[in-house]
């Protein structure tokens, strides 16, 4: 279920910025509908494809990304660039957001429905059966590797961090992250690798 954004935010005030002027954010400030707008147009996709590395379905990964939004706007005036970038506050809020529900599943369990046909995937049933499969396969090695690896995993290939957001965002030293990345992907390659 993706939750309506507040009224303030549903008109757009002046000060409206072109889409290649970049953003200063300052702590404590008001956050403006262009500004949401802005954020929530770059940092949309990237929000999305973590959470849908890190859940077990597609709906699951809207509802997390909305409440990730809905909590920037909540949470905005906390946010203090001094303390770290905008994008390491914002990774910050989805992976908590993901271990509240990780763990809120696990006190009150329930089965997960089956995700339906995309339009452009129900002209070619067969490309979407095979690709589902292969997903399922990936899902599958994903949930048998550790909460470190697969975490590391959803950061760089599903939000496309760098290794040094990275480290930012886990609290650790980019070498580090460099070597945990490189020993999480040889532990999936060889889970692969043992079915063939």
């Amino acid at each position: 279920m993706i939750k309506r954004v507040p009224a303030e935010f549903n008109s757009l005030e002046s000060g409206e910025f072109p889409p290649e002027q970049e953003i200063h954010l300052r702590a404590g400030e008001r956050l403006t509908s262009p500004v949401f707008s802005r954020l929530y147009d770059d940092y949309f996709p990237r929000v999305y494809n973590y959470l849908s590395y890190r859940t077990t379905s597609r709906e699951e990964a809207e509802d997390l990304t909305a409440l990730v939004f809905e909590r920037v706007i909540s949470q905005y005036r906390s946010f203090d660039p001094r303390r770290g970038s905008f994008e390491t506050w914002l990774f910050s809020i989805a992976r908590n957001a993901h271990y509240n529900q990780s763990r809120s599943k696990k006190r009150h369990p329930q089965q997960e429905l089956d995700e339906t046909l995309e339009d452009s995937e129900r002209n070619n049933p067969t490309d979407y059966i095979l690709r589902q499969e292969e997903l399922a396969r990936l899902r599958n090695y994903i949930t048998q590797l550790s909460e470190r690896d697969r975490e590391l995993l959803a950061l760089r290939y599903g939000a496309g961090m760098s290794q040094k957001r990275m480290a930012e965002v886990l609290e650790m030293n980019e070498n580090s992250v460099t070597v945990a990345l490189g020993r999480a992907l040889r532990r999936l390659r060889r889970l692969f690798e043992a079915e063939e």
